[in-house]
């Protein structure tokens, strides 16, 4: 991936940070079809990712082609896409499908079922892997979307959750040249980068009550718009006090830091 586009991927997730907070599965498979149409249109495509195109030119491309089909959140989201900076085409359109996986792992990890889906998504790359008919179904050529898609729903059946069913079902779709599995691979790792971005590692002196632990976990779900899961570790040298630590963020409230806080201030 070239450096242009890391940049604009990691901007494109910091403008998505606001929408996360409303966005529904509709936000995300909307995301999906835009970078379907994307990915269809050559034309399109190429103007899009142009650095050289005018913003008003792509602006009112993304006006014209999808403003009657997404709301208008999707559709003020994808015109600050745009207007970023892409190596290349198919480098906006894995941006597109890759910030909808990513929209659907923050709505599973909010409802506290992102383990849940990550199985969901793992089991059912495994069981292409594991069974060749099921690979050349999928991989058909002859066979329309709408069959494939078919064959996803009566093998997921009603097990799956619905965040689960709207990944498996986007791999399908989004496969074109590349196996299903490996796409089913690829979404895995996004669904893993927002589960251990929600798992605070908490370290105590002594161990916490449920009630501690529950008020905890409230406060920190409503600092990260999530839920967040609890690993717990002891350290005597801290004394008291709590210290917590979400992917690079560090809360410390134990008493040495309190201690070591009330010598600065009296230095």
């Amino acid at each position: 991936m070239a450096s242009s586009t890391r940049q604009s991927l990691a901007s494109a997730k910091l403008a998505l940070e606001p929408l996360l907070a409303k966005a529904d599965l509709g936000f995300a498979t909307s995301l999906f079809s835009v970078a379907g149409a994307v990915a269809g249109s050559a034309q399109l495509r190429s103007l899009l990712s142009d650095p050289s195109a005018e913003a008003n030119a792509k602006s009112g491309a993304v006006a014209a082609v999808f403003g009657k089909t997404v709301s208008a959140d999707v559709l003020g989201f994808v015109t600050s896409l745009v207007a970023l900076r892409w190596s290349k085409g198919s480098d906006l359109v894995g941006a597109l499908e890759q910030l909808g996986v990513h929209v659907i792992a923050n709505i599973a990890a909010k409802a506290g079922n992102i383990d849940a889906v990550e199985s969901e998504v793992f089991a059912f790359q495994q069981a292409i892997e594991e069974n060749q008919d099921l690979q050349f179904a999928l991989a058909s050529k002859t066979a329309s979307t709408e069959a494939r898609l078919k064959l996803v729903d009566s093998l997921l059946g009603s097990k799956a959750s619905a965040e689960g069913a709207a990944l498996i079902r986007e791999a399908v779709v989004a496969s074109g040249k590349r196996r299903t599995s490996l796409v089913l691979e690829s979404y895995s790792k996004i669904i893993a980068q927002v589960a251990q971005a929600l798992v605070a590692k908490v370290t105590v002196a002594a161990d916490l009550t449920p009630a501690q632990l529950d008020r905890l976990r409230a406060a920190l779900a409503k600092t990260y718009g999530a839920s967040v899961k609890l690993n717990i570790e002891h350290d005597a040298t801290m004394l008291g006090g709590v210290r917590v630590q979400i992917a690079d963020q560090i809360i410390d409230g134990s008493v040495v830091a309190r201690l070591n806080q009330a010598k600065l201030s009296l230095a």
